[in-house]
C-alpha cells in the first residue's frame, strides 16, 4: 500500500477555495474569459506545490521580486512566500494564527505581517518545507532578513541574492555574476542543470508580456474606465507568480482584448464612474471584497498603480538571457523603491496622475512597512501640487485587528465627499 503524504492545510485550503471562486465564474453569463484563465493559473500553480513532494520536485521557497523565470527553466517548483501569504488572507480570512506562531519565532508586531505569518507557517509546518530558500534584498529590509531565518526554520539551505541599488555597468556584471552563482548553486543542490534554451524562451516570453502590460495600462487610460475597481491585483498576481509561462501570456492577451472591446463600446467597469482613483501600495487582502463593492457603490475606479503596473523602458533580449533577467529587475515598478528615492519616482507619480486624470490618490499604509511608510508626506506633497487629494488609510496587509471594515468606509465616504465639493 502507497502512502502520500498529506499536503499541508494552507495549500489545500487555498486550492479549494480558488477551485469554488472557479466554478462560481464559470457558472456567472457574465464572467470575463480572463478571470477564469486567472483562477484556473492559480488551480495549476497551487496544485504544483501541493503535489511536489510525492511527485519527486524540487520546492524553492523565494522572496517577492525574486527571477523565479530561473526556477521555471530548471523545471524547479517556485513557492512564492509573501504571495502565499497574501492568499492565505485573501481567501481563507484566516491568519491569526500564523502571526501567533511567527511571535513565538521572536518577531515583534512592528515586523511586516506577511513575514510574520510566513515564518509562523513554516514553523507549525501549515506549508510545504522548502528544499532550499532563496531571498534577495529586493525591495526592503524585511525581505533581506527574513531568508535568514526561515533557514533555521525550514532547516534549509539558502542562497542570498545581492543586486545592487543603481544600474551602471560594473553593477549590472555584479549582479550577472550572483545570478551565475545562484545558478550553481541551485544545480549543486537540486541535480538539476539550467536549460538556456528554455530560459531564452522563457526571456521571449517575459518580453512579450511587459508589452502587453504596457498596452493594458494604455487602455485604463480610457474615460471610463474598463478595468473593475480592484483588477490591479490580478495583474501583481500574474506578473509575481507566472512570469515567462505561456498561461500568463494567454491571460494578458485576453485581458487586452477583452479591455479593447470595453473601450471601443465606451463601457465601463461600475455602471456611473464618478472617481478615478490612484492606488498607492497594497490595500488589505482581507477587505478587498469588500473594497471591491463599495467601489462599485460609489463609482470610484482604481485607474493606476504606479509601483505595480507602471513597468520601466526598455526590452529583453532572448539572446541575451542572463543579461535581460538581471535587466528586467531594474524595469520592475516596485524598483522605483529600491535604494534611495530618486526625483524621477516622484516625478512618475505626478505623471500617472495627469495621464490618468486622476481624482484621488489612496496610499494604503502598512503599519508593518517602514520603507513604504516613510514616503507618505514626500507623495502627498507632490499631488498637492497638482491639486490631487492623497487620503492616507493606515493598515495591514493581512492583519484584520489593524483596521476595521467599518473604519475604511467611514474614511473613504469622507473622502468621497470631499471629492464631490471639488467638482
Amino acid at each position: 500500500m502507497t502512502t502520500i503524504a498529506k499536503t499541508p492545510d494552507r495549500v489545500d485550503a487555498i486550492l479549494r477555495a480558488c477551485r469554488l471562486m472557479l466554478r462560481m465564474n464559470r457558472a456567472r453569463p457574465d464572467a470575463r474569459k480572463s478571470e477564469i484563465l486567472y483562477y484556473e493559473m492559480l488551480i495549476n500553480y497551487c496544485s504544483q506545490l501541493a503535489t511536489a513532494r510525492q511527485d519527486g520536485k524540487f520546492i524553492a521557497a523565494h522572496t517577492v521580486f525574486f527571477p523565479s523565470e530561473i526556477l521555471y527553466a530548471m523545471d524547479i517548483v517556485p513557492m512564492h512566500t509573501e504571495t502565499i501569504s497574501w492568499m492565505t488572507a485573501l481567501f481563507l480570512g484566516q491568519y491569526a494564527d500564523l502571526l501567533a506562531a511567527g511571535a513565538e519565532q521572536g518577531l515583534s508586531s512592528e515586523i511586516c505581517s506577511p513575514h510574520r505569518g510566513l515564518a509562523g507557517a513554516l514553523s507549525i509546518r501549515a506549508l510545504p518545507r522548502p528544499d532550499v530558500v532563496l531571498w534577495s534584498n529586493m525591495v526592503c529590509d524585511n525581505t533581506a532578513k527574513c531568508g535568514e531565518l526561515l533557514m533555521k526554520i525550514t532547516g534549509s539551505p539558502g542562497f542570498f541574492l545581492d543586486r545592487p541599488f543603481q544600474q551602471s555597468e560594473e553593477e549590472m556584471a555584479y549582479f550577472i555574476e550572483e545570478l551565475q552563482g545562484m545558478i550553481r548553486f541551485l544545480e549543486d543542490r537540486s541535480g538539476r542543470k539550467m536549460n538556456w534554451d528554455k530560459l531564452s524562451e522563457t526571456v521571449r516570453r517575459m518580453d512579450e508580456q511587459i508589452e502587453l502590460f504596457r498596452e493594458i495600462n494604455r487602455l485604463r487610460e480610457a474615460i471610463p474606465s474598463p478595468f473593475r475597481p480592484q483588477g490591479f491585483l490580478e495583474l501583481v498576481t500574474v506578473d509575481y507568480l507566472f512570469t515567462g509561462r505561456p498561461e500568463a501570456t494567454e491571460y494578458l492577451q485576453t485581458l487586452r482584448d477583452e479591455l479593447a472591446a470595453a473601450v471601443a463600446e465606451r463601457r465601463g467597469a461600475v455602471p456611473k464612474e464618478r472617481y478615478r482613483m490612484m492606488t498607492l501600495f497594497m490595500p488589505p487582502m482581507y477587505l478587498i471584497g469588500f473594497l471591491d463593492r463599495l467601489s462599485r457603490e460609489y463609482g470610484a475606479v482604481s485607474v493606476t498603480e504606479p509601483f505595480f503596473c507602471n513597468w520601466g523602458e526598455g526590452r529583453l533580449d532572448p539572446a541575451r538571457a542572463l543579461e535581460s533577467v538581471a535587466r528586467k529587475s531594474y524595469m520592475l515598478p516596485e524598483a522605483r523603491l529600491f535604494g534611495p528615492l530618486s526625483d524621477n519616482t516622484v516625478a512618475d507619480i505626478v505623471e500617472s496622475a495627469k495621464r490618468y486624470n486622476v481624482d484621488g490618490a489612496i496610499y494604503y499604509a502598512d503599519v508593518g512597512c517602514r520603507h513604504t511608510c516613510a514616503t507618505i508626506k514626500l507623495f502627498k506633497d507632490a499631488l498637492s501640487e497638482i491639486d490631487v487629494p492623497l487620503l492616507t488609510i493606515d493598515c495591514d496587509v493581512v492583519d484584520p485587528t489593524v483596521t476595521s471594515e467599518g473604519e475604511v468606509r467611514e474614511k473613504l465616504e469622507r473622502f468621497f465627499e470631499l471629492l464631490d465639493d471639488r467638482k
